[in-house]
């Protein structure tokens, strides 16, 4: 299984850095599995550059954005992810327009419910 930290930025002197809206933060992702720190260990230009990524895509899902510019370091890459992303975007917007994914919550929370009150007969 695979956890992703979300860790918040160092906070900066107000008086140098201008001051940003919460919704334009940008929250760190750290990408953490088991045995993650051995394979860091081996490859960490690779962690570095997906935890950016993560964390820029992360930026950009939740603001609206276009997703150019996620840091990959082959622009070929960095285009085909765009475009994935962008096209993820639109089913997003599409099945939010639909219903799909606030009757699919109220799916999981009547399952969760039932699995609740499972727990507490045995």
């Amino acid at each position: 299984m695979i956890n992703v930290e979300l860790n918040e930025q160092d906070e900066q002197d107000e008086s140098t850095e201008p001051k940003v809206e919460p919704s334009e933060e940008k929250v760190k992702v750290k990408i953490d599995f088991p045995f993650s720190d051995v394979v860091r260990a081996q490859i960490p230009k690779v962690f570095e550059t997906a935890e950016n990524v993560a964390t820029e895509v992360k930026h950009h899902w939740k603001n609206e954005g276009d997703f150019s510019n996620l840091g990959l370091p082959h622009p070929v890459a960095d285009l085909m992810a765009t475009t994935a992303l962008q096209k993820a975007k639109q089913v997003e917007k599409k099945l939010e327009e639909k219903g799909v994914i606030s009757l699919a919550k109220m799916g999981f929370e009547v399952a969760k419910s039932k699995i609740d009150d499972l727990k507490k007969k045995i």
